[in-house]
């Protein structure tokens, strides 16, 4: 059984050049995730107010996958993911050493909800 917790906030996913800087105010927020690659920065937060000038996708909503995970787990996001391409919902994930978190556009979050109930391996807390 896979366990989900549904977090509270709205997050906003940014967009800057690989060679562009970091908003400082994201290091306030509550919740950050950077990653930068040689094309890119990404950032995931729930930043407030909404960074000005930045590209970014507004408006998603996500879960936190309950306990820490063990690199030798296989398919654990496929068990989740799965039934929301099923239903034509996007996701958009972030894992980090210990856990995994989902993102869905926040019209979808209640439609993700009533699919996890749905599935017998999935337990949205």
């Amino acid at each position: 059984m896979i366990d989900l917790i549904p977090l509270k906030d709205v997050y906003s996913i940014y967009q800057l050049g690989a060679n562009q800087a970091i908003p400082s105010r994201i290091f306030d927020s509550g919740f950050y995730s950077i990653t930068r690659t040689d094309d890119e920065v990404s950032i995931v937060t729930n930043c407030k107010p909404v960074l000005e000038n930045i590209k970014c996708s507004r408006y998603w909503k996500g879960f936190k996958v309950d306990g820490i995970l063990d690199f030798s787990l296989v398919g654990i996001l496929n068990d989740i993911t799965k039934p929301l391409k099923d239903n034509n919902i996007s996701v958009f994930v972030i894992s980090t050493f210990n856990t995994d978190y989902i993102f869905v556009k926040e019209e979808s979050f209640a439609g993700a909800i009533a699919i996890f109930a749905a599935t017998k391996d999935i337990n949205v807390k």
